[in-house]
């Protein structure tokens, strides 16, 4: 039976249909005029609309890979159509039926549906929130075995907004290490860090590493649907002949976008207009938390544009969620999507009067459940 991906086809369905969309776990995207100088807008008006390279334009490969120092370069680097593809470009070179795959967990849930529909056997293992929302290395280690084909994480964490340290990083790598197993790391999150310090990739820890990341998140552009894989120039190799069977190459004016935005300065314009706002952002969230009493319980996140909250109400976290779209125009994303129902997904990163609002809305809502 084919695995449907439930999170996306709620977000899908209401995310354009509500006043208050609070599902989305980027930053507020920048306008074409706010981006981009009136020449270089003029430069992309005329344009020819062309194919473009297949594994992406080499400007942007090269801006792409300027955000990995050390070995890697342009052809380590291969765009997709958002970090969606890149998933899906891994799960289809990488997974066979049989094949078994470790998944962290929560987690965005693309990875764990994919490899169940490609045939494999999934795994998983938790973070948990007792420790931060960080992973028990020692249980991990006895979870990955000569088996394990992929293990995959996300780092910084989809929903939790945790991150790993590099000791972390270097443990995972030797588990995977000692078993042969690649490493997928979804890194669509990474530059958004709280603090600004910004998280180092797996690919710096692990040659046997893939990582997904794309403009969606951190870089605050999920319209561009510009993505990309960084791994070894073999693996985007053999990647690139799965792309031939999907998406062909990215749009030449996204890349062109694109482009612009992972050159310095640019990309630390960005990068620390993601971080600021999200930094204040989370200040009135956790306000908002602590006007409620003990009805939540909070970890807060260190990067991306999203908090995951726990709940003390009687009622399922798919059942909330729709109750607050019908009731009060207001989408969040319910515990369920990541098997973790009393649980849910906040976005955070839109303007702060939108997101005060939304979260009003969210409380009156709660407020006629009696809590």
């Amino acid at each position: 039976m084919f695995v449907e991906f439930e999170m996306e086809r709620l977000q899908s369905l209401y995310e354009n249909e509500v006043k208050y969309n609070l599902s989305d776990s980027g930053n507020h995207p920048l306008s074409m005029n706010d981006l981009m100088s009136a020449e270089e807008i003029k430069e992309i008006l005329n344009m020819e609309i062309y194919y473009g390279y297949t594994t992406g334009d080499p400007k942007l490969l090269s801006a792409i890979a300027s955000w990995y120092p050390g070995e890697i370069n342009a052809d380590n680097v291969l765009v997709t159509n958002g970090s969606a593809e890149a998933n899906f470009l891994i799960g289809w070179t990488l997974v066979e039926p049989g094949d078994e795959v470790v998944m962290v967990l929560p987690n965005y849930m693309q990875v764990p549906g994919l490899a169940k529909n490609l045939g494999a056997s999934v795994k998983t293992i938790r973070l948990k929130e007792s420790l931060g929302w960080h992973l028990d290395l020692d249980e991990l280690a006895s979870v990955v075995n000569k088996k394990t084909k992929l293990l995959s994480i996300c780092n910084p964490s989809n929903p939790t907004g945790a991150v790993m340290t590099d000791e972390e990083m270097k443990s995972i790598a030797a588990i995977a290490d000692k078993h042969g197993a690649y490493i997928h790391s979804d890194e669509v999150y990474r530059g958004s860090e709280l603090d600004g310090n910004e998280t180092k990739s797996f690919v710096h820890f692990y040659d046997r590493s893939l990582i997904s990341c794309g403009l969606s998140k951190s870089f605050a552009h999920p319209g561009l649907r510009i993505g990309w894989l960084v791994a070894s120039p073999k693996v985007i190799q053999s990647v690139w002949t799965r792309k031939d069977y999907t998406t062909l190459c990215a749009s030449v004016i996204s890349q062109e976008i694109g482009t612009k935005i992972m050159t310095l300065p640019t990309r630390k314009k960005i990068l620390g207009r993601s971080s600021k706002m999200l930094r204040e952002n989370l200040v009135l969230f956790q306000d908002w938390v602590n006007s409620h009493g003990e009805l939540f319980t909070f970890v807060p996140p260190r990067a991306g544009g999203m908090a995951f909250v726990g709940y003390n109400m009687n009622i399922n976290s798919t059942e909330l969620v729709h109750k607050l779209r019908v009731e009060q125009s207001v989408l969040i994303v319910p515990g369920d999507c990541y098997g973790m129902d009393g649980y849910l997904r906040f976005g955070i990163g839109a303007n702060q009067d939108y997101l005060a609002e939304g979260l009003d809305r969210v409380s009156a809502c709660i407020k006629s459940l009696g809590y």
